[in-house]
């Protein structure tokens, strides 16, 4: 990959301090921009396959300097990727970075849209990312985004062809140019025109060319235009706003020094018009592309020439007679946005805060939610609130609001039995293998839900009927960060977690399952384990009352059947009641929440049930010291194979606690982002070489060539892959102990795999290495460098790009058994 709701427009566009879900605060030069905005009728929208692909200093450029309706469509929510921050993989990587793109967008000023394409790794060809994604699928989501979005300038980040670098690019640039004429064919997609969508044509679609190191796709015939100036009003640069937004790419670590001075952008035009002066040409961004309007220009204009910047309220009333005028105009796309736009201008100018809020994080079904509602009019304007709009409450209210005076009150609300949880509207339905299942065509597109909850605020303003919406939030002190907003979350009543993810039963008669069953209300209730494959559970089961707040654990055990190799385990309930004699059917739901400071808390729901894998996995040893990367489920996995597993700190790297381990490993990336590391390599050295097994996980090539020491002879970390998870692996070295001591390791064991095989191997090694398996993506050479292994006095140094990472959490047996292998690589003599 290159380096690359419910809020308002306001909140998009200009460069607002926020803490997570702070409400948005403006200054007069934020809002004289705004006003500047309302005489710009143009829009562009950008398009590429992942979050962190698109070019910020464009999008700050377009949106802040141009003034245009900017959008970025990301075909994924990037949940392949690698994750910096944590241990969170797949849908829950793609959670924090569909967040991280909304506050790289609330930075930047442009919208962010996703299509229903997953992310499922890195891939060499657009062919195979259209296989998996569904080509007509993911068409059908950009054509519906075009005819939605309307815009008259398309612009892609890649090429379709190799030059892009991941297949993932290259797709993403093919389907842009099939949409731009899809969405203006009638005939392409017409289910869609009953949602409201038409048919559009773009004037023009350009790619982005660019110089990325030794990729230098620009060229002297190019269009190009510089977008380094400075704002003023705003106080900084586009390339400082650039970098701002995407230094929110945190999981993927792409904080970037902020950028000043002249720079250049290069178009090449690959269908529709060409251009001679600019991007918008033969375009009209006036407000003569909605009819005879320019009158309302002049009053834009007029409004701007008497902005008084100490007293924005001043601009109410000419204000309020454009808003006047500008409904007076057919129905339309622009109409409808500018009026959307002005709303919001008009209530920044009267000074009017209006919230709705709750002391409780969760409304929890079949119980009760606590609102409060509180309004504020900070500037001296005659405003008037009318009415607050709420499900189940409609208040009539006529009160002229006095000037910085605090109007609140609070109520309490029933939260419905079967009101939907909030869960992720992409996640609802089961993962396709290539895509998300969504049905509802309204959703697709959004970058997360509605909010639970919605409030409506109704003002008059000079007699003029203005209404907001603002989302239900859940606010609360924090003694070190002050004032926190986060969302409000519907939950179950009661939910269930299983304490693993994957059980592994190697070999043992039975194993210990325990879950958590959690209640939000008090409940009575009937829970039981269940297994498919006819595995047999013992215990498991609770009946019994349940108080709010509080846990319950069930311990059960699992036997494997004889005949299968793995089961599926499930906890079900046969009766949920409350007091109120309220009965609850929904299946139980594992509550999953991602915390991290510069997102809001995501808060998302499993099914509460766990994979059984029946493995036949021999291990040698006990004890392995594990040192923690960039974050992965290794550790755990370990634990279920019967290892002893501790968890190591800078301090906990030396000579006399090191001999304690038959092994120790060095999670993802662990080079990466542990410097401590790179002094400790005399430690580590003299670990292996009195006997200890070093198991070094995939590094990524960029540090580690760049002089970090962590083997014992040289090797090289390449940028290679062998992204086909069913690509053929060949044992290279049959004899060698990785594959043979103690499980026998054969073709079998490299069956069921996921995403892919193996990353940043190794390569230029070293005589003194082995190199037991060969594997290559098709049309391509053999690599040997998934797995190296050196002996070293004692004992073996091992560097491995296959994914144990990802295979591990997932039950894949053959992983299992090769990872035991390594750990008991045998004492040299």
């Amino acid at each position: 990959m290159l380096m690359k709701k419910m809020l308002f427009f306001l909140v998009m566009f200009f460069s607002i301090k926020t803490f997570s879900q702070s409400p948005a605060t403006y200054s007069s030069a934020d809002i004289y921009l705004q006003i500047k905005k309302m005489n710009v009728l143009g829009s562009v929208l950008y398009i590429a396959a992942h979050p962190d692909d698109e070019n910020t200093r464009l999008l700050a450029y377009f949106s802040k300097d141009k003034l245009y309706r900017t959008g970025y469509l990301s075909l994924t929510r990037g949940d392949g990727g690698q994750n910096l921050l944590g241990d969170e993989q797949g849908v829950e990587l793609g959670l924090i970075r569909t967040q991280e793109l909304l506050a790289a967008r609330r930075i930047d000023g442009a919208e962010q849209f996703f299509s229903r394409a997953y992310d499922f790794g890195f891939c060499k060809t657009p062919e195979e990312a259209l296989e998996k994604w569904g080509h007509e699928k993911i068409l059908s989501d950009v054509v519906w985004m075009i005819r939605k979005f309307q815009p008259d300038v398309i612009i892609t980040r890649f090429p379709p062809d190799g030059r892009a670098g991941h297949g993932h690019h290259s797709a993403s640039s093919i389907l842009a140019h099939e949409a731009f004429i899809a969405a203006a064919d009638s005939t392409k997609f017409p289910e869609q025109f009953k949602y409201g969508v038409k048919v559009w044509q773009a004037k023009r679609l350009l790619w982005n060319t660019y110089n990325f190191g030794s990729i230098n796709t620009t060229g002297n015939d190019q269009f190009k235009m510089d977008i380094g100036g400075f704002n003023p009003l705003l106080g900084k640069g586009y390339g400082e706003i650039a970098a701002e937004s995407r230094s929110q790419h945190k999981s993927q670590g792409f904080g970037v020094p902020a950028q000043r001075g002249e720079s250049e952008e290069y178009f090449s035009l690959t269908a529709g018009d060409g251009m001679k002066n600019g991007l918008m040409d033969g375009v009209d961004t006036t407000w003569e592309r909605v009819g005879d309007a320019k009158n309302i220009q002049a009053k834009i204009n007029t409004i701007l020439s008497q902005y008084n910047f100490e007293h924005p309220e001043n601009s109410v009333n000419d204000l309020v007679a454009l808003h006047k005028t500008i409904k007076q105009l057919p129905d339309g796309y622009w109409k409808n946005k500018k009026l959307d736009e002005l709303k919001n201008i008009i209530v920044e100018c009267a000074g009017i805060f209006a919230e709705a809020f709750s002391d409780q994080q969760y409304a929890v079904e079949g119980d009760s939610l606590h609102v409060n509602f509180f309004v504020n009019k900070r500037n001296d304007a005659d405003v008037y609130l009318k009415q607050i709009q709420f499900p189940s409450f409609d208040s009539s209210l006529s009160d002229r609001l006095a000037t910085n005076r605090d109007f609140s009150f609070s109520k309490i609300f029933p939260v419905a039995v079967d009101q939907p949880v909030s869960q992720p509207y992409w996640l609802v339905k089961p993962l396709q293998e290539g895509s998300f299942n969504v049905s509802d065509q309204m959703l697709i597109g959004k970058p997360q839900n509605d909010a639970a909850y919605e409030a409506t605020f109704i003002f008059t303003v000079n007699s003029e009927e203005i209404a907001i919406k603002k989302p239900v939030q859940y606010k609360y002190t924090d003694p070190v960060k002050g004032e926190v907003y986060e969302p409000l979350c519907v939950v179950p009543a009661v939910t269930a977690h299983l304490n693993q993810a994957v059980y592994v039963l190697d070999g043992q008669p039975e194993k210990e399952i325990n879950a958590e069953i959690s209640a939000q209300k008090d409940l009575a209730v009937n829970v039981n384990f269940n297994a498919t494959n006819n595995w047999k559970i013992n215990n498991g089961k609770l009946n019994g009352n349940i108080s709010a707040g509080s846990t319950e654990n069930i311990k059960a055990f699992i036997i494997p059947s004889t005949n299968a190799d793995e089961s599926q385990l499930d906890l079900t309930v046969d009766k949920i009641n409350d007091s109120k004699g309220l009965q609850y059917t929904a299946p139980l739901l594992d509550e999953r929440k991602i915390s991290y400071s510069h997102i809001p808390d995501i808060i998302y729901f499993k099914p509460a049930e766990a994979k059984l894998e029946k493995i036949n996995v021999i291990v040698k040893g006990n004890s392995i010291g594990y040192i923690a990367g960039a974050g992965d489920k290794v550790p755990q996995a370990l634990q279920q194979m019967g290892y002893d597993v501790k968890m190591l700190n800078e301090a906990d790297i030396n000579d006399e606690k090191l001999k304690q381990f038959n092994a120790v490993i060095t999670g993802v990336r662990a080079y990466d982002v542990d410097p401590f590391l790179s002094s400790k390599y005399e430690v580590l050295m003299r670990y292996i070489s009195n006997g200890g097994n070093l198991i070094v996980q995939y590094n990524r090539n960029q540090a580690i060539n760049n002089s970090i020491k962590m083997a014992p002879y040289p090797f090289s970390v390449s940028g290679t892959r062998v992204t086909n998870e069913n690509a053929e692996v060949h044992i290279l070295l049959p004899n060698n102990s990785a594959l043979n001591y103690p499980n026998k390791i054969g073709p079998k064991d490299f069956e069921n795999w996921i995403q892919e095989r193996s990353t940043y191997q190794a390569t230029k090694l070293d005589s003194h290495y082995l190199a037991p398996l060969g594997m290559h993506d098709a049309n391509e050479p053999e690599s040997n460098g998934s797995l190296i292994i050196a002996p070293y006095g004692k004992g073996n140094f091992v560097y491995t790009g296959l994914v144990f990472f990802r295979e591990l959490p997932e039950g894949v047996a053959g992983a299992y058994r090769l990872m035991a292998n390594l750990i008991a690589l045998p004492q040299n003599k």
